[in-house]
């Protein structure tokens, strides 16, 4: 495969289009947004693609299970390029103030992160109007939901799909070394199940056995022993 390739399916393209319209929302609306999906569909890589882009000026942080109030701030303060201090109050005050030009934060793994932390990002939020997009697999909508001002706050909810058979072809196009023919497209398709992740490497796997066998795609021959 090829290094350091990044193809924009359909989900990428949801997840770049949620964050580019949270991040001109109008005066007066709230600016948090949600993209959620099943495991494995790509929001990680999309969202950091998104923030490592400069002109974007995001920040992406990943929830943890055992984040606590100082650690989580931690992890901002350390983003937005400032030094962690001591104290509850003095680090809400400095993201408070390192976000007066208010930068869009990307929150991934938001399944992970206990609610009373998630009103913390909301506090920071509706004082700073820096735009927060939450990144969240099956079941966080349903969880926020129970979080009513949090879950009222969300101007949008992107619910990102499985892998499609043409985001499959454009990805192979740009991403493979070796051409693949249309029934094996559709196997690995089939045997992923859609999801990005699990199909990526099964192409890995059988390009990776199409050039020891010295052939210059894969077909249905390559699949025996790998699907």
């Amino acid at each position: 495969m090829k290094e350091k390739i990044f193809v924009h399916t359909e989900n990428v393209k949801e997840f770049l289009n949620t964050a580019g319209r949270l991040t001109r929302v109008e005066a007066g609306l709230p600016g948090m947004a949600l993209v959620h999906g099943k495991r494995g569909l790509g929001k990680t890589s999309a969202a950091i693609y998104y923030t490592a882009q400069k002109a974007n000026n995001g920040i992406y942080v990943r929830g943890k299970r055992d984040w606590n109030y100082s650690w989580m701030m931690d992890d901002l303060l350390i983003e937005v390029g400032v030094t962690p201090i001591r104290g509850s109050r003095a680090k809400y005050d400095a993201l408070v103030n390192a976000l007066e030009t208010p930068r869009l934060i990307v929150v991934d793994e938001t399944n992970l992160v206990a609610p009373r932390l998630l009103e913390t990002l909301r506090a920071v939020h509706d004082f700073t109007g820096a735009p927060f997009l939450f990144v969240g697999h099956e079941g966080v909508e349903a969880h926020l939901q129970t979080m009513g001002p949090f879950h009222d706050r969300l101007l949008y909810k992107t619910e990102l799909k499985p892998l499609s058979l043409a985001d499959l072809k454009i990805y192979c196009a740009e991403a493979l070394e070796t051409d693949i023919d249309a029934d094996a497209l559709a196997a690995v398709l089939k045997a992923a199940g859609g999801n990005f992740r699990r199909s990526v490497v099964l192409l890995k796997s059988l390009e990776d056995k199409a050039k020891l066998g010295g052939h210059a795609a894969i077909t249905g021959e390559t699949l025996k022993g790998v699907l």
